[in-house]
């Protein structure tokens, strides 16, 4: 039997369009609502299955603010809209929906967005879906934590990225803080934030103590308010500090949200994008509703005095060969037990069993494949094939034979049949990795697949059935990549069923310990080498150091380590230096760049200029003026990878 819609659309010639093609469809719409009071009213009397939701409707209420009671009395949702820039998803992600369709759309589009929506409806209901830990809780686990309170308020930065984007979060006291009392945490190129004093950030921009206070003479007290573009440009001429920061760091817009809670805290929080239409309203409701955890971001971090940072130690002279107990804190094979990880493993746990389709997200290095592995051997097609395929790696021109096959003659050079990702994992598990990377003519065929459940071959003239289930993997936003046009908003939700987001090692160095010592006792019997221990100020280095590269780094720096070591005691580790101009300005001194840094620190700024793009009009290689396969082969060499640009 079809489900019975609400259709709640402001515009009646849309939501009237829509009507018809449910009804055609064979769906039954039991009523229009153009404004929030009218979508209760008729939820009251008719009892929707589904709805139909718009954002900006009439009246002072969103769809967003709908969208919060529907989750309360499980009515399941799908958004339709004109906008979707990242302020907006990123409020709509909020309130997970179960899909997203963007206006205008094709009668085949609202179908499948159904559908998707349909099957992740379904699914959900075999299992209490485990929810993300809210930013509170987050806030929660980070003061509770025995980190210093720089790494906490980077810890903070990170949670606080789940509700709303920036590059720069100025927390300071309204009006003329003091140096103790305000932060800058300001993102640098790999995404990893770092926290800075004001004479930190005068130093990083050139600006002298004097001339800053010359600008600071007459403070003003921030309000609640957002400036994107002309507002934002507008903002800097009468805000000479704000116009250096903009400069400097590229920013385009900046949302201001003040906290007054009974005279005690009397803060702005002030976030910075580079994006033109950085912020929305939506996200100013956003941090309105999650005051609570930014008032203790404030109190029990910022204002809380430096506590002595408590780190678990390897003692030195004491024997590294634990593996035993690392095997006993890990969850078939993978190591940790921070709270963060936990959550993970009780996510698997859930989800593995069943035939659900999962996205795993989580930078590089962090054990996205070592996931998904765990997933299908614990999941009951274990017995059969898992096939991994990497999408980042596939020839474009080659994509659909390599997904799905080709006959013999199917295109110049197919002198054998050849069977396809897709047919050898018929009956088990293919791992998507680097889902994200996959160009866009491939994702309308891959959604296909997915939907009908069936392939076939290239040059072929039959279908076959296909039984497999689907695990993907992306280090990229693919929210992002959805605002950008770069990813199918419909395969988004298609994928997007179960997501598992695996936290980076920055988020959980309290695994730090557990970590070295299996990766001490690996390399050890690999090298055939007798390692004794490894000191406390070592360990303390690999603790205080923020692993851009995750577990993948540390790994290859203790392989290093194990191999240099002479004695059996590991007292000294060489902690990585970011390249280029990611090396923290705190650093005395000057380095002088190599010749090859410099051309890979300026093809990124280059990149980044052009949105990633390297080929075509306004692209790397035409500014550059240099052929693109030159172009692609320097990145090759440099070892430039996408989410440095981002």
């Amino acid at each position: 039997m079809k489900e019975n819609i609400l259709i709640v659309e402001d515009e009646f010639i849309v939501a009237n369009d829509l009507r018809i093609m449910l009804q055609k469809a064979g769906y039954t719409v039991c009523g229009i609502a153009p404004s929030v009071a009218k979508a209760l009213d008729l939820i009251k009397a008719k009892n929707p299955d589904w709805i139909l939701l718009d954002i900006f409707l009439q009246g002072t209420k969103t769809g967003i603010d709908l969208a919060g009671q529907l989750s309360e009395m499980g009515i399941p949702f799908i958004y339709i809209s004109a906008n979707t820039n990242q302020a907006i998803l990123e409020a709509a992600k909020a309130t997970e929906p179960y899909g997203f369709l963007v206006k205008p759309f094709r009668e085949k589009d609202l179908l499948i967005m159904l559908d998707i929506a349909l099957y992740r409806h379904e699914q959900s209901l075999k299992f209490k879906r485990p929810k993300d830990l809210s930013l509170a809780e987050q806030i929660d686990q980070i003061i509770n934590k025995a980190d210093s309170r720089e790494e906490k308020l980077k810890q903070a930065a990170t949670a606080l990225q789940s509700i709303i984007p920036f590059g720069l979060l100025n927390i300071s006291k309204n009006e003329s803080p003091a140096e103790e009392e305000q932060v800058y945490l300001v993102k640098n190129p790999l995404n990893i934030f770092q926290a800075h004093t004001l004479n930190g950030m005068l130093e990083m921009t050139g600006v002298t103590q004097r001339d800053y206070r010359s600008w600071k003479t007459n403070p003003d007290e921030v309000r609640n308010q957002i400036n994107n573009n002309f507002e934002f440009r507008r903002l800097k001429m009468d805000n000479l500090w704000l116009k250096t920061l903009s400069d400097h760091f590229k920013y385009q817009s900046a949302l201001y949200y003040h906290i007054k809670d009974e005279n005690r805290y009397n803060y702005v929080l002030k976030f910075y994008s580079t994006e033109p239409e950085g912020y929305h309203t939506l996200q100013m409701d956003l941090l309105q509703k999650n005051e609570n955890a930014l008032q203790k971001i404030i109190s029990d971090i910022l204002l809380k005095k430096q506590a002595e940072t408590t780190v678990a130690r390897i003692p030195k002279a004491t024997p590294v060969n634990i593996s035993s107990q690392a095997a006993a804190q890990s969850f078939n094979g993978i190591i940790g037990q921070s709270p963060l990880l936990r959550s993970v493993f009780d996510k698997i746990s859930i989800v593995a069993p069943d035939e659900t389709s999962v996205l795993i997200m989580g930078e590089s290095g962090t054990g996205k494949e070592r996931i998904a592995q765990t997933i299908h051997k614990l999941s009951p097609r274990k017995n059969k094939p898992m096939v991994t395929v990497n999408c980042a790696a596939l020839p474009i021109n080659l994509i659909e034979s390599e997904l799905f096959g080709h006959e013999r003659g199917a295109f110049t050079g197919a002198t054998d049949k050849r069977t396809g990702k897709f047919e050898q994992a018929d009956g088990g598990t293919i791992f998507l990795d680097e889902i994200g990377e996959m160009p866009l003519e491939a994702q309308v065929k891959l959604l296909r697949v997915l939907q009908e459940r069936e392939i076939e071959r290239l040059g072929g003239n039959y279908k076959k059935k296909i039984s497999v289930r689907i695990i993907a993997a992306t280090n990229r936003n693919l929210e992002k990549e959805v605002a950008e046009g770069r990813f199918r908003l419909d395969l988004y939700y298609r994928l997007n069923v179960f997501p598992i987001e695996l936290p980076a090692l920055r988020q959980r160095k309290e695994d730090i310990p557990l970590l070295v010592n299996y990766f001490l006792d690996r390399w050890a019997k690999k090298s055939n080498k007798e390692i004794t221990g490894i000191s406390s100020e070592a360990l303390q280095a690999l603790t205080d150091y923020d692993w851009p590269g995750n577990i993948r780094e540390l790994e290859h720096l203790i392989e290093r380590s194990v191999l240099l070591t002479q004695d059996g005691m590991i007292d000294h580790i060489e902690i990585p230096k970011l390249p280029g101009s990611i090396v923290s300005n705190a650093e005395p001194g000057i380095r002088i760049l190599t010749m090859e840094e410099m051309e890979r620190e300026h093809i990124l700024n280059i990149l980044k200029v052009c949105n990633g793009k390297v080929f075509g009009p306004g692209g790397a290689a035409e500014m550059l003026n240099i052929p693109s396969t030159t172009l692609n082969s320097k990145i090759k060499k440099l070892g430039i990878k996408y989410e440095f640009v981002k």
